[in-house]
């Protein structure tokens, strides 16, 4: 028996306590009954026989039991199982409140959705600034095979910032000096965070070059 619930859990709990007493049985004499329920309480369990007869009347008004004379003896139905008395009805303030609490988490992922999408669209900007940038650095006439391309030193840009802010700022001064001021200004504008995510957008494709 558990301590220190208040008067309806502790009711709510004997009463599946004596449903747990049935066991597999559907009928069961009342002697046997209390006797079962008593051993599974354990020895501190201080519910005499009247209380015990007291708490199968007030569930049988609930519809959990119902008294019946078996083999003529007082015995007892039972009419549902643990899990139909484990949790109590929600009352209508509660339920209420459990609406209200549905439509704030429904709005509150809306407003998630809403900023994903602001995310994406700034990401995509981001990285026609940094096409540009790049574009406007690099080298117009055509390059030899072994020359990185623009993809090339994005994917590098992109490996560098994983690694660290200094690791990024490197790759630039050593591969793309020209573009060194341009791309440390869109790191201290931007952040890491979109800066990757703008890099890796345009690595897998999704850039959308300007007119």
């Amino acid at each position: 028996m558990s301590y220190g619930l208040d008067a309806n859990d502790l009711e709510r709990e004997i009463e599946i306590g004596i449903v747990s007493a049935f066991g597999w049985a559907v009928i069961e004499f009342e002697a046997v009954l209390f006797q079962k329920f008593i051993v599974m309480s354990g020895p501190r369990s201080l519910i005499t026989e009247d209380m015990f007869r007291k708490y199968l009347m007030n569930m049988e008004a609930k519809g959990y039991v119902t008294p019946v004379n078996f083999q003529g003896k007082r015995a007892w139905k039972r009419q549902v199982i643990e899990a139909d008395i484990e949790e109590p009805a929600m009352t209508p303030e509660e339920v209420k409140e459990f609406i209200v609490k549905a439509h704030a988490a429904m709005k509150k992922e809306k407003k998630r959705e809403v900023s994903s999408e602001h995310r994406v669209q700034e990401s995509k900007k981001l990285a026609e600034r940094i096409v540009r940038t790049l574009e406007q650095v690099m080298p117009k006439t055509k390059k030899a095979p072994w020359e990185p391309s623009l993809i090339d030193h994005v994917e590098g840009l992109h490996r560098a910032l994983i690694e660290s802010k200094d690791e990024y700022l490197r790759y630039l001064k050593k591969n793309i000096p020209r573009a060194y001021e341009p791309m440390k200004k869109v790191l201290n504008s931007s952040g890491e965070e979109m800066l990757l995510l703008s890099l890796r957008m345009i690595e897998s494709g999704q850039r959308v070059y300007p007119p």
